[in-house]
């Protein structure tokens, strides 16, 4: 075989060496250089990320605080409607002259957890990530009570202004109230689960005042008697 002619750079190896070597490091600089632009702006997405996401939950917060506000008068209007049922289980009840009304359940949002969760969460630490997705399922909880309480409200409205009750009726309502009634006591227990957590991710609700249509369900029904006198021979 005819021998290979020995290749020589013009300027030498050392040269040759040193320029390669130089191409090299500039190479390594420029990828290094480029990782580290990448996680400054991966970094400050996932800041900027976090703080709409907090923002998002605050006011979810803040619309579950604004239902389990009227919790006490929510409890007292079942209560209410329970002794007027029990009053014509009896044979016995008064008209009703008033309205029932309910308690508002504040629509919640997703929106920025939605949007940004695929693509921030591979850049939070694991248990971050378990307890934000604990708060937003907390909220799902909560929405799905929300929609359910008020179809089972929406069934009770059918005794507004109720002259007289049949005795199916009286049943009936018997039944929407023991599912109001153990609708709202979810509604309370997932509330206070929520609060904690967020409060140990130093989110709080923000602050809005309370709608006043959400406060009709504060106002006792009117009866045309009193039910305390109900039971008066």
């Amino acid at each position: 075989m005819r021998r290979l002619p020995l290749i020589t750079p013009p300027t030498g190896w050392p040269e040759f060496i040193t320029e390669l070597v130089i191409v090299v490091l500039g190479v390594f600089l420029a990828l290094a250089a480029q990782e580290a632009v990448n996680n400054w702006n991966a970094r400050n997405d996932l800041a900027e990320f976090r703080k709409a996401v907090d923002q998002e939950i605050a006011e979810n917060l803040s619309a579950y605080e604004l239902r389990a506000a009227v919790s006490p008068c929510v409890n007292a209007r079942l209560e209410e409607l329970a002794a007027w049922q029990k009053d014509w289980r009896g044979g016995s009840g008064p008209p009703m002259t008033g309205r029932i009304r309910r308690p508002i359940g504040y629509t919640l949002s997703q929106d920025v957890w939605n949007s940004g969760a695929e693509a921030n969460l591979r850049e939070m630490p694991l248990k971050q990530r378990l307890n934000y997705a604990s708060l937003y399922a907390g909220f799902q909880t909560y929405e799905n009570l929300r929609l359910r309480e008020a179809a089972a409200w929406q069934s009770l409205y059918a005794y507004d202004e109720a002259r007289s009750l049949t005795t199916p009726e009286v049943n009936a309502l018997r039944g929407f109230l023991l599912t109001a009634r153990a609708l709202a006591w979810s509604i309370d227990s997932n509330w206070v689960d929520l609060k904690r957590q967020a409060a140990a991710m130093g989110i709080a609700p923000a602050r809005h005042p309370l709608d006043d249509s959400a406060r009709g369900v504060c106002t006792p029904i009117a009866f045309t008697r009193k039910l305390q006198d109900s039971a008066a021979p």
